[in-house]
């Protein structure tokens, strides 16, 4: 407990060099050691959302007996036309699209469309935090769209946990990843994301492995965005797999999340 004691008021002391207004969430589990700060306190989780969703989305395709390559069909004047969404560039009046597809796009590119389709398709907000919340997180709350939060930047507020819980899913996935072909996806996708080299990735030895899915708030008048976070599992050279969940808002720069991440992890 003393040890634990230290490093948070180590990583408060780092904090406030450099930002007034931030405020830092972050929890790292490593072996039978822990650190963090504002580790059980609420952040807004922007696009990190989409990780708990594909871990919803994994078990309702399991139930109803699909597989990755069951396809939908979607019209392209149901989508978002102003909001992050790579597959807009696909359409032209309308395509089929596989869940396997659309699980990607999701994760690896953050796409806020393939998002909401997989809520239309499989289960709304409510569905998925009622199965997070029956996997025994309790601080994890999903309640809008990625259209709902587009609409109204304020909703991002009501998607959010708390770094200590996320760390905790984390830790439930690294155990459970193998279990089904559709978590074993899910986990390559996350190994292989196509975003925020310059986050978790960046806090870490290039040997090293990173599961992870980012997140960025909206933008703020000064150019930065109202938060930025990154959750993953980093999987050292020895095996060894560490959860990580770093929340930030108000961040001074982008670069936050690796000089947090590499301050817990050095700890």
């Amino acid at each position: 407990m003393l040890r634990i004691l230290i490093i948070i008021v180590a990583l408060a002391s780092f904090i406030s060099v450099d930002a007034q207004n931030e405020v830092l969430g972050a929890y790292v589990k490593k072996g039978g050691t822990e650190s963090g700060i504002n580790a059980t306190s609420r952040f807004p989780m922007y696009s990190v959302m989409k990780f708990p969703q594909a871990l919803y989305v994994a078990d309702f395709l399991t139930r109803n007996n699909f597989d990755l390559n069951t396809e939908v069909i979607v019209r392209k004047d149901e989508l978002l036309q102003d909001t992050w969404s790579p597959m807009l560039k696909t359409f032209e009046d309308q395509r089929s699209i596989t869940y396997s597809e659309l699980l990607a796009l999701s994760l690896q590119q953050s796409d806020n469309n393939a998002c909401d389709i997989l809520f239309e398709r499989c289960g709304s907000p409510k569905n998925v935090e009622k199965y997070i919340r029956n996997l025994g997180f309790k601080d994890i709350r999903i309640q809008k769209t990625e259209k709902q939060m587009h609409a109204n930047p304020a909703h991002s507020r009501k998607n959010w946990c708390t770094p200590q819980s996320m760390v905790e899913l984390l830790g439930w996935f690294a155990a459970h990843h193998n279990d089904n072909e559709l978590l074993r996806y899910i986990w390559k996708l996350m190994a292989d994301s196509q975003t925020g080299g310059d986050r978790l990735p960046a806090a870490v030895p290039n040997s090293a492995k990173v599961v992870h899915k980012t997140g960025t708030g909206f933008p703020l008048p000064s150019g930065l965005p109202s938060g930025i976070c990154d959750v993953g599992i980093i999987i050292l050279d020895n095996g060894q797999q560490l959860p990580i969940a770093v929340f930030i808002t108000n961040p001074s720069s982008q670069s936050r999340i690796s000089d947090v991440a590499k301050q817990l992890l050095e700890q």
